[in-house]
């Protein structure tokens, strides 16, 4: 099991360019295919309901800025692509459309989506983006802070509950697993009693990969939180976890672990739902 085609999307701006540095990173750890999405909203599906008080003449002038808004995005995602992007097995691709979109139909055709960290809003392009890729695609989604990274895997946290979504997502996480010098399992006091942290140890062990088992408390702190130092104490360059959730990410992210680690993380988190 490995990686060979990554799909990130472009969004010309800074966060989306710390996600394509971090892909760029993944692709060549794998020597993988790198396909570069940028999407270009359409102008009319960008203008607010338009009030009685507004002349035809301002909505004109809204949608030209707009309209300038969306080229100069698609002009800074298509120079990072260049720059960043140059000697690699990568292609470029522009369309206009919604992301989630477009990310729902792309997403389910490869080994692993990269995206941008949604900010704390639940309704926010970004999280409708996360949200399609971990539950509509059937594909892990790497998610990543918007400060640059410089190594993804080396040093690998994985939060484990014994649950159905943290075994996915070890599923997932395996081609890193496989190459990476340190892994730490990480169990709290949610773990379940019939799926340890050690049985996860034993069953990597069989694939060559060493893994220790570290139990943390959270107790007077929220369970995000206390993954979140754990995987900073134990300097983390990736951090793997189920995406858990009764629904959608729209639902989960008004509260529970996993949107604080999306809201929180400083550095790339491998989910799978």
């Amino acid at each position: 099991m490995t990686i060979k085609s990554i799909l990130v999307l472009a969004e010309g701006t800074a966060s989306g360019e710390a996600a394509l540095r971090a892909a760029v990173i993944v692709a060549q750890r794998f020597s993988a295919h790198l396909e570069v999405i940028h999407v270009k909203a359409a102008p009319g599906a960008m203008v607010p309901v338009v009030g009685e008080g507004m002349s035809g003449a301002m909505v004109e002038q809204m949608m030209q800025a707009m309209q300038r808004t969306i080229e100069t995005r698609s002009a800074a995602a298509r120079s990072a692509y260049d720059r960043l992007c140059s000697g690699l097995a990568a292609t470029w691709r522009e369309v206009v459309g919604r992301e989630p979109e477009v990310v729902k139909a792309t997403g389910r055709v490869t080994d692993l989506i990269v995206v941008s960290r949604p900010d704390g809003d639940a309704e926010g392009p970004l999280a409708a983006t996360v949200d399609a890729a971990l539950f509509d695609t059937g594909r892990p989604v790497l998610i990543v802070p918007p400060e640059p990274v410089q190594e993804i895997g080396d040093r690998v946290v994985l939060a484990w509950n014994g649950s159905v979504q943290a075994a996915r997502a070890v599923n997932a996480a395996r081609p890193f697993l496989a190459l990476a010098q340190d892994v730490t399992l990480i169990t709290g006091n949610d773990e379940d009693a019939d799926t340890p942290a050690t049985t996860l140890a034993d069953y990597l062990a069989r694939s060559n990969v060493g893994a220790v088992t570290q139990r943390f408390e959270f107790e007077g702190t929220s369970v995000g939180s206390a993954i979140l130092l754990e995987a900073q104490r134990l300097q983390a360059d990736l951090l793997v976890m189920g995406a858990y959730g009764h629904s959608r990410l729209r639902e989960m992210i008004l509260g529970g672990a996993t949107h604080e680690v999306l809201a929180r993380a400083e550095i790339p988190v491998l989910m799978a739902h």
